[in-house]
């Protein structure tokens, strides 16, 4: 019984003389950079204006309340809604609209239309039933947008903007 008292009492001695700090290896970057903060991991590396087309085949994530408006505010992206061609004319009309957002079948009836009239490029949403379809959305349109975690939105809506900026840069020159 003496002998696990007298160990312990031994190991307690030989800690306290060391003067070592043991701290954890993670509090060397808490100290430095005060630690990254979670909202800078949803930021958008370049912040645009999209427009989402709101049609009855988009999931409930996409209505007023669903938390998409959220993300993209947290991103720092300004979204609006429209719900018919003619909203979609009006908005594009004022010139400041870099995404257009819209299931698969809208975005094929959209794309011609928006491309024409507008630098905007359209990015159709991979809903359930278009998952198989991606290959074929990504050749058609450059990019789409998964229905996934936030990060994976955030990343396909930043490479949504590059190749926008990409392609407003050809047209240009």
């Amino acid at each position: 019984m003496s002998r696990p008292i007298l160990l312990s009492v031994f190991l307690l001695t030989v800690l306290a003389l060391f003067d070592r700090s043991l701290s954890a290896c993670g509090d060397k970057f808490l100290v430095l950079g005060r630690s990254v903060g979670y909202g800078s991991l949803l930021k958008a590396s370049k912040p645009g204006s999209l427009v989402l087309y709101s049609t009855p085949s988009l999931p409930k994530v996409f209505s007023t309340k669903g938390g998409f408006d959220l993300v993209m505010d947290v991103a720092g992206h300004r979204l609006s809604t429209v719900s018919d061609r003619s909203s979609l004319e009006r908005t594009l009309a004022s010139g400041k609209i870099d995404l257009v957002l819209a299931d698969p079948a809208t975005s094929r009836q959209i794309g011609a239309f928006v491309n024409t009239s507008s630098t905007a490029l359209v990015v159709p949403i991979l809903v359930d039933g278009a998952v198989g379809q991606r290959t074929v959305l990504e050749t058609e349109f450059g990019c789409v947008m998964p229905l996934a975690d936030p990060r994976k939105v955030i990343d396909a809506l930043d490479k949504a903007m590059k190749l926008r900026a990409k392609r407003a840069a050809a047209h240009g020159a």
